[in-house]
């Protein structure tokens, strides 16, 4: 079947390039990558062009599962079966802190999955959410996963089942790494420090040190001392859990302070299996290479980006006072101003701020700042007249030197990982306030370092001088 048939079957009138860009994808036998903006109608082109070569079932990976109804939705219009599969911290029915070590202790004995054993109901469901609440929802999604011609989940979440293909959604991420904030870590060790004085001294030892790499005796040894807490239903292992969740994370990733904050930044990474089908909006030119893929590209107008030269965030070169006058100026030109920066500047700039790492409701007015690499970096529409960023992201130097050996592990330059998470940190950030076509908020790059980065934005920001 035809690409254009497929659309005309399901009674839909294809957008211009999007029939193109389904054909040449379909045409494609091994890894592609489809960069196309936002509004193309990425999700149907590429659903189009797996319906029309028959190359099903499909894996599709997404950051958060919230974009699995709109990619449910449109297989579905295709006349496709999709399953949207959660982890184990969605689906569980069980109310614990922890359903990881409350189904490797309790599994045999838990009702929910006794229940399976009376088999699951031979219906059409297109979500986790769907299966009956008294069965184990999810042991039960392997069920229907089978029967499904796109299993939508995370990128991390065990895969069940083979597949045709496998589809990255915001491809972006994969190249840059993941920046989360261990929140309850004082507390945590705390009641370690009750238990076990000798391995939370071992520990904080580990965590002063910066980016540090942690010894698996150390992890093997807290786990011990969690589980015989959370096999008697003790509240101190509720206390332990964001110790463990930590060790868990660091064991793979690079510990590093912020602010007083303790981060672990999560190294970039590809799936195992393939063929992989890489998605994004904001992939720049220079970038393309990295992902050893057919590239499909849909032109694009680039977005105009004025580079402020006269203020940096540099180490020891900070130009606060700068920054106060540039915020303080839009805010009188402008009603409503996204900025974005690292903790070590915004803890700096608090008193020009109206709302701080918080969706600001729908009929706000003034500044709206929020950290670089938080939750509201990606995924979120924050439409605003004003996108500024407070300064060049570039991670802490010692992370950037693990980021090149992690690099160097992947095949990619080690020298890439200098500017890599910097322009992408960088492109999703302003991706906030652009996410619809109609979209025009001036764009600001305050900080004079951009500048000799200008050719890593084309063809997606060109960048000018202010």
């Amino acid at each position: 079947m035809r690409v254009l048939e497929v659309f005309e079957k399901a009674g839909l009138k294809p957008r211009p390039g999007q029939v193109e860009a389904a054909e040449a994808l379909a045409g494609v036998e091994g890894d592609a990558l489809l960069v196309a903006p936002t509004g193309f109608g990425k999700t149907l082109a590429v659903l189009s062009a797996f319906r029309s070569s028959g190359r099903l079932p499909v894996l599709w990976l997404v950051r958060s599962l919230e974009l699995g109804s709109r990619i449910s939705g449109d297989a579905l219009r295709l006349d496709l079966k999709p399953f949207i599969a959660a982890g184990r911290a969605r689906s569980c029915s069980v109310k614990t802190d922890d359903p990881e070590e409350y189904c490797l202790i309790n599994r045999s004995r838990c009702p929910f999955f006794q229940n399976l054993k009376e088999g699951v109901p031979d219906l059409f469901y297109t979500s986790w959410e769907e299966i009956p609440s008294h069965l184990c929802r999810y042991y039960a999604q392997d069920f229907y996963i089978a029967a499904a011609d796109v299993v939508v989940q995370n990128y991390r979440r065990r895969v069940v089942g083979s597949y045709r293909a496998v589809v990255v959604d915001e491809a972006h991420n994969l190249l840059k790494p993941n920046i989360v904030e261990i929140k309850g870590l004082g507390e945590a060790l705390d009641a370690l420090d009750a238990l076990n004085p000798e391995l939370g001294e071992k520990i904080r030892g580990i965590i002063n040190k910066g980016v540090a790499s942690i010894d698996l005796d150390v992890i093997e040894e807290t786990l011990i001392v969690y589980r015989e807490e959370f096999a008697k239903g003790s509240f101190m292992a509720r206390r332990l859990l964001p110790l463990v969740r930590f060790l868990k994370a660091a064991s793979r990733g690079i510990v590093y302070r912020e602010e007083g904050k303790v981060m672990v930044a999560l190294p970039p990474w590809r799936p195992s299996i393939g063929p992989r089908i890489y998605l994004s909006a904001t992939i720049p030119k220079p970038i393309e290479d990295l992902f050893q893929a057919a590239v499909i590209r849909v032109p694009s107008e680039p977005r105009k980006a004025l580079v402020v030269g006269d203020v940096t965030t540099r180490y020891g070169e900070e130009t606060i006072w700068g920054y106060m006058k540039l915020l303080s100026s839009l805010k009188k030109r402008h009603k409503r101003i996204l900025a974005f920066a690292t903790d070590r500047i915004i803890v700096k700039l608090v008193s020009v701020i109206d709302f701080l790492d918080e969706k600001p409701p729908d009929d706000w007015r003034g500044l709206a700042m929020f950290n670089v690499f938080g939750r509201f970096s990606e995924g979120v529409d924050l439409p605003a007249d004003a996108v500024v960023m407070v300064g060049a992201p570039f991670l802490p130097p010692d992370v950037t030197e693990r980021l090149r050996k992690y690099y160097y592990r992947m095949g990619i330059d080690p020298d890439n990982a200098r500017w890599i998470p910097m322009v992408t940190a960088t492109l999703q950030a302003i991706g906030r306030a652009t996410r619809s076509p109609e979209a025009s908020p001036e764009i600001i790059l305050a900080d004079y370092r951009f500048k000799k980065f200008a050719k890593y934005f084309e063809p997606v920001l060109h960048l000018q001088d202010s």
